[in-house]
């Protein structure tokens, strides 16, 4: 009979939980507040955007997003008014991703970033004047070549002291987890699993004017050794006429949204 008495109770506790909270999921889905932000958070959500792949190259795809109603309301609950700055968002993932295709070769960056990378070749004038002038890129390096104080984003770019550069590039810099493919190191990063980048934008001084003339956003720029500078500012200024950004070739590639 005790035990009869009990399995009662415990019924009426969780029927009485599960009831409260259908009413106080009522009462919130109408409250006004509520109300709007269901109604306006599809203005705001962004839908994720597919990889694409062709052969053994790919384009990176970018992640979404959509409004978490529940968390928004809560974030402008004192406010009592909708107010966009405070939506809370949950992030979407493509169904084709980079991450899931790590074997194949970014050529490309996704257009919609509007941003461009460049990708150095070791040369200390062409990376003291990216430094100097504050234009972000990317610098495949050795050991022997790779600096703690560098500016730039550093590429492991070795191959007989490839792990040695690893523990250095993790040590002292944000390593990117990003190889420049060439005929000697794609085996090692490959076997490192590292996000592979290869371009056939490549700016040296005979170049110039027809990269100069085909800038689209999402390109990647691989600057050779020797490139004479005012070359390079001359592309550069067309990329800023072309209201695109210039970002180092991780955050090109990267999937996260960005506004």
């Amino acid at each position: 009979m005790k035990l009869f008495r009990n399995i009662g109770i415990i019924g009426i506790v969780i029927f009485s939980f599960f009831y409260t909270e259908k009413i106080a999921n009522y009462m919130l889905e109408n409250n006004d507040l509520y109300k709007e932000i269901t109604n306006e958070k599809d203005n705001y959500e962004v839908a994720s955007v597919n990889a694409s792949i062709n052969g053994d190259y790919i384009v990176p795809g970018l992640n979404g997003k959509v409004v978490d109603v529940r968390d928004s309301y809560y974030n402008m609950k004192d406010m009592e008014i909708f107010n966009s700055y405070y939506l809370m968002y949950d992030v979407t993932y493509p169904d084709v991703s980079l991450n899931s295709n790590v074997d194949k070769i970014i050529n490309k960056g996704n257009s919609a970033k509007r941003s461009v990378s460049f990708i150095l070749e070791y040369d200390e004038d062409i990376i003291n004047y990216f430094e100097d002038n504050n234009y972000p890129a990317s610098v495949v390096v050795t050991k022997e070549t790779f600096s703690q104080e560098s500016k730039l984003e550093q590429l492991n770019g070795d191959v007989s002291s490839f792990d040695d550069l690893e523990t250095l590039l993790s040590k002292y810099s944000n390593n990117s987890n990003v190889c420049y493919v060439t005929p000697t190191n794609e085996d090692i990063c490959r076997k490192h699993s590292k996000y592979l980048v290869k371009t056939d934008k490549i700016i040296n001084n005979s170049t110039i004017i027809d990269i100069k003339n085909n800038i689209e956003s999402g390109d990647i720029y691989y600057v050779s050794k020797n490139t004479d500078t005012k070359s390079i500012q001359l592309i550069i200024n067309s990329i800023i006429f072309k209201d695109l950004d210039i970002v180092k070739i991780s955050e090109l590639i990267s999937e996260e949204y960005v506004d």
